[in-house]
């Protein structure tokens, strides 16, 4: 638990599953910040922070480490176990967001994570009650607000009107295609009328603010600056960066990449937790790709998100590394870059910059790219075999496969899958 600033008093509400929802979170910080400099604010992981090392941490990595599996039913599993979990760690919840709210003496309590919803309304509605302060729960909705947005909208249609009083909900705005109105589609998923929604722009962080004004320029020339870690990370990517052609420039502690108008830009970026084994299986499919194209007079970037464990033994940056490596014939004008963690100085920019992302549709993922995303938006499908969209679409947990419907709805996305890569993508490689 973190604490800042003096004066108004805030309490943020996050939480550790995934990463999403702590990007979201630093992004509505630094609002608050910007907007009232000299407040207190409080920023609590409820899992780890809450919930303990032992049940809240366990269920973190329980959750983080299915991404990296990319293994589906767990996902859902944990999941369909938020009601189960808000029950029983209800007294817990309670008794941590009343200590919290109380000890702080907060003003403003921003909830922007699924959990233990009726457990910090009840502490919020016992702190307006016995110190006569009139207090409510903001939350903040992270995902696109979709009819599958359940593990968010479930808890909320629950409450009991009493509950409801001390809620202010703030969202973007759903989809209006699918039949309903506002006002039915908020009150079919959360018993409650439009008019009790705030709506909001994306909680972007400010690297994104900066390249969603540049959304109708020409590609300028660009200098990105990849952080290196450690040594490992730093003899991996060497090691593959030197069977491209790309103009990289080794540092001490970055990578420095230089890239041009002309060059083709791809980024794979398959969540905050990376699905490893098909981020492999993607990049093989980038180099297959490139060495059948005859004409290689364009430079090709193929950016790739790795996790922060490259020194571990078989770590996703080795994998990628050995895959690059072991290609007898490498087409030379690919340059395939592995990246460990970085920040949005460098998503933003590719983001913007990439000709096709690679994806998966975690809630804030699809912000990002909505706002400033100006190439192909291709997101990933576990689904095994050849499949239709509509298959593939089935292939990803309920709530991202409703944010990757609002992303075709709007940005016209499709669905890819590494077996459905070399007829899905055909026309990526055809067309420079």
């Amino acid at each position: 638990m973190t604490v800042s600033g003096e004066r108004r008093r805030f309490l943020l509400i996050t939480s550790s599953g995934g990463g999403g929802h702590l990007r979201a979170a630093r992004a509505f910080a630094m609002k608050i910040r910007a907007t009232h400099p000299d407040c207190t604010l409080i920023e609590a992981d409820i899992l780890t922070d809450w919930l303990g090392k032992y049940v809240g941490r366990l269920f973190a990595r329980m959750w983080n480490a299915s991404q990296r599996g990319g293994r589906l039913r767990t996902l859902r599993l944990l999941s369909g176990g938020i009601p189960t979990l808000d029950l029983l760690f209800r007294p817990v919840i309670f008794s941590k967001a009343l200590v919290t709210i109380t000890s702080h003496n907060i003003d403003t309590v921003i909830d922007m994570q699924p959990l233990g919803t009726s457990a910090i309304i009840r502490a919020v509605e016992t702190v307006s009650r016995t110190r006569r302060k009139r207090l409510t729960v903001e939350k903040v909705i992270t995902e696109l607000p979709t009819d599958f947005t359940v593990h968010f909208f479930k808890p909320i249609k629950r409450l009991t009107d009493r509950d409801r009083k001390f809620l202010r909900l703030v969202s973007t705005p759903p989809l209006s295609d699918s039949g309903k109105n506002a006002d039915r589609f908020w009150m079919s998923n959360c018993g409650m009328r439009a008019s009790g929604v705030r709506y909001e722009d994306f909680p972007l962080r400010k690297e994104f603010e900066q390249y969603r004004r540049y959304s109708a320029a020409p590609f300028p020339d660009m200098v990105l600056r990849i952080a290196l870690h450690d040594q490992t990370e730093k003899r991996l990517i060497t090691g593959c960066v030197r069977r491209g052609n790309g103009k990289i420039e080794r540092r001490k502690k970055e990578y420095v990449v230089s890239i041009r108008p002309a060059d083709k830009v791809s980024t794979i970026l398959l969540g905050s937790q990376p699905t490893e084994t098909a981020t492999v299986r993607y990049v093989r499919c980038f180099i297959e790709m490139e060495g059948k194209r005859k004409r290689a007079g364009v430079r090709h970037l193929l950016f790739v998100f790795c996790n922060a464990d490259g020194a571990r033994p078989g770590s996703l940056m080795k994998r990628v590394c050995t895959a690059v490596e072991q290609v007898r014939h490498y087409p030379h004008h690919l340059t395939v870059i592995p990246m460990g963690v970085q920040g949005a100085e460098v998503i933003a920019p590719l983001y913007y910059r990439s000709n096709a992302t690679f994806t998966r549709s975690g809630g804030l993922t699809a912000m990002e790219l909505i706002s400033v995303s100006r190439g192909e938006i291709r997101i990933h499908s576990e689904v095994k075999g050849e499949a239709d969209q509509e298959t593939l679409s089935y292939g990803m947990p309920a709530w991202e496969r409703g944010n990757a419907l609002y992303l075709r709805k709007i940005r016209g996305a499709g669905f890819i899958s590494p077996d459905t890569f070399t007829t899905g993508c055909a026309g990526y490689f055809n067309d420079y």
